[in-house]
């Protein structure tokens, strides 16, 4: 859930733990809304740059999630989106029968890693 991310975000910020580059992959289990963004924003302030990976669940808040990931993201300079939903949705092989959960290790795992990795290098 968001709010555990942003407990665990603020436990590292505390302990000196969060790193200049912070991935965030979250959204899927429930829906966000831009308060959520603009408090895990607040949370990671001083980090250089954070990847948002927006989200691909067949649940109706799919696209609000990824509508406020991306309007946050444009809020923030440090703030980028990593597009997953669309990748995902053009390779419905790389899941499991629920068509959200991935296999560890597959090529679907691989191609979000991947794209995780690329969206990091783009500046």
């Amino acid at each position: 859930q968001w709010t555990t991310g942003e407990s665990i975000l603020q436990g590292m910020k505390n302990r000196g733990q969060l790193g200049r580059e912070v991935i965030v992959g979250l959204g899927t289990n429930g829906p966000i809304t831009d308060a959520d963004f603009d408090a895990m924003m607040s949370i990671l302030d001083g980090v250089s740059r954070v990847v948002f990976v927006n989200v691909h669940v067949d649940r109706p808040w799919q696209d609000p999630n990824n509508a406020v990931l991306a309007n946050g993201a444009a809020r923030y300079p440090a703030a980028v989106v990593a597009d997953w939903a669309t990748l995902a949705a053009q390779n419905p092989q790389w899941f499991g029968a629920d068509g959200t959960h991935l296999a560890v290790g597959g090529s679907g795992a691989v191609a979000l890693a991947s794209l995780v990795a690329m969206t990091l290098s783009k500046r």
